[in-house]
């Protein structure tokens, strides 16, 4: 069969070559160096991507926010079953719209079926998700089906010991704290050979930034001087 016929299973994402460039939707990762390392330069925008760490919730969550930061999709995100509760202020720092945010909390049972939904869904764009039971091949090759059928993102957040055991994830990654940020290795992506580690830096800029309420406050302030 002529490569040329096999080119859409290719720049889809569903089938690949090692060492060989592939063209698929991505997504900004927010970290300049981190996109160097990404086929096509950026997170892949329709495919199930592992985060395995012992972080569980700090690195994840800055991955994700620094990505949605720079999307422009008037679909909705949502956090599946967080081990800390999102803050509302820290969405809306990052332009965020709080409004279009789903916080869920799935039975162990429904995680997932839940996710498989979400994925499917036409309203979705973007999931973060925290593994509360150890997913099957299946379960995971489903999850790869939903996000290309829903034209859905979904960062899967597993345990670091999942590393070295098989998955039909098509981007795995993993994170690991550093004392001058977070250390990422992208061992499995379409199109290309692992890369080395990178670091990138803690996002902590967030916290400098007014808050709302000190916005409106400093707005006000400022209309009153003008009578």
């Amino acid at each position: 069969m002529k490569t040329n016929l096999l080119r859409p299973l290719f720049d889809a994402g569903k089938l690949w070559q090692g060492s060989t460039e592939t063209s698929i939707e991505v997504t900004d990762t927010g970290f300049p160096e981190l996109n160097t390392h990404l086929c096509s330069h950026g997170w892949p925008a329709h495919m199930l991507i592992e985060f395995l760490t012992d972080d569980f919730f700090s690195a994840p969550t800055q991955c994700a926010l620094a990505t949605w930061r720079s999307q422009h999709d008037a679909r909705w995100i949502a956090f599946v079953n967080p081990p800390l509760t999102p803050c509302t202020e820290r969405l809306m720092q990052e332009g965020i719209d709080t409004e279009k945010v789903d916080v869920i909390d799935a039975p162990t049972d429904q995680f997932a079926w839940c996710l498989e939904q979400l994925a499917l869904a036409e309203s979705t764009r973007s999931i973060i998700a925290w593994e509360t039971e150890t997913l099957t091949s299946t379960q995971l090759r489903r999850l790869q089906l939903a996000c290309q059928r829903g034209q859905t993102q979904l960062f899967l957040v597993r345990q670091l010991t999942h590393r070295h055991q098989a998955s039909p994830a098509p981007v795995r990654v993993s994170m690991n704290p550093s004392i001058s940020g977070v250390e990422i290795t992208v061992f499995k992506q379409p199109g290309t050979n692992a890369r080395p580690p990178i670091v990138v830096p803690s996002e902590l800029s967030w916290i400098q930034k007014p808050s709302p309420a000190q916005r409106i406050t400093c707005v006000s302030q400022d209309s009153s001087r003008l009578h």
